[in-house]
């Protein structure tokens, strides 16, 4: 399955790993979790993580690499769940000379060249990466296997949501078996800043309901620049509104810096895959978000009609 990359990773002897914009932490872990495989399988090869990583984790799993222009020109990209160019975070991905991704969000097919490996029905890129090294007898050690941990924790909600439950506990069970610590990776994650205090309370008192079984909320530049927060801090937000009975589809939608639009989606029934992908996003099945090129009711109003269609399609 993974034959291609590696024969890509061992021509070469810088490789640079690549992930998306807003890192969560399947792509930090991911990252952090391939280098550190990487190192110790080929232990002669640089081996880089760029992009801003998870700061309240760097002291247990590592800090990202600063790489300069020149070294990324000589090594191999390896770009890891992202499945669109427009959503890496280090743009200079393309300044490499040779390229490979592992991703399991479903493809939006706008990357053209190198090996791939691409599966939907994988929980988390994580355990693509778990995959990658067992196949491959690649040893897996502590800081890897804590990292691999992380992100399938925090991509399947702390393990409510897998399409193969059985394969998803028996590698959390030997990542546990490896000394992984779920109650540190958990507790850590757990922290928040004082600012989502602020946060939440601005969302709960800007709810609003739509009766086709849509629940969301907006934020505008306006509230964001008096609230003192980014698009990205507002739209992490969005499993605020997944617990309310009679709304199977909730959002948070906010106005970027620039005059666009930034959506967070998540459903507990519907494919809103599909809708993302209509605004230039993508995701999952029932999680998914884009970037938009406007904000304001014509955008919001068409958002919520596409999806009250997914909603009534679903029902009938």
């Amino acid at each position: 399955m993974f034959e291609a990359i590696i024969s890509k990773i061992e021509q070469y002897d810088s490789i640079v790993i690549f992930g998306h914009l807003n890192p969560d932490g399947d792509c930090y872990g991911s990252q952090i979790a391939l280098r550190n495989i990487l190192r110790t399988r080929y232990p002669e090869k640089k081996i880089y993580c760029v992009g801003s990583g998870l700061k309240k984790f760097f002291d247990i799993l590592g800090k990202m690499d600063v790489v300069s222009d020149e070294i990324i020109a000589q090594s191999l990209a390896i770009v890891l769940d992202s499945n669109d160019i427009n959503r890496l975070e280090d743009k200079r991905a393309w300044k490499a000379r040779d390229f490979a991704k592992i991703d399991h969000h479903i493809d939006t097919y706008t990357f053209h060249e190198g090996p791939e490996v691409i599966d939907d029905t994988a929980t988390s890129t994580c355990e693509l990466i778990y995959r990658f090294a067992k196949e491959n007898n690649f040893e897996i050690d502590l800081i890897a296997g804590s990292a691999l941990y992380l992100g399938m924790m925090t991509d399947t909600a702390r393990f409510q949501f897998a399409n193969n439950f059985v394969r998803m506990f028996e590698i959390a069970r030997d990542l546990c078996d490896l000394g992984v610590d779920p109650i540190l990776l958990n507790k850590t994650n757990n922290l928040v800043p004082e600012i989502s205090i602020t946060i939440k309370s601005f969302i709960y008192s800007h709810v609003k309901k739509d009766k086709r079984g849509i629940i969301y909320a907006i934020a505008t530049k306006k509230d964001r620049e008096q609230l003192g927060v980014t698009s990205a801090q507002i739209c992490a937000n969005t499993s605020l509104l997944s617990y309310v009975t009679g709304y199977p589809v909730w959002l948070i939608a906010s106005e970027t810096d620039n005059g666009g639009m930034q959506v967070e989606m998540r459903s507990s029934t519907f494919d809103i895959q599909k809708i993302a992908t209509h605004f230039g996003g993508g995701g999952h099945t029932f999680a998914a978000g884009f970037t938009y090129k406007k904000f304001g009711p014509e955008v919001i109003n068409e958002l919520l009609d596409l999806l009250a269609g997914v909603v009534k399609k679903g029902n009938e």
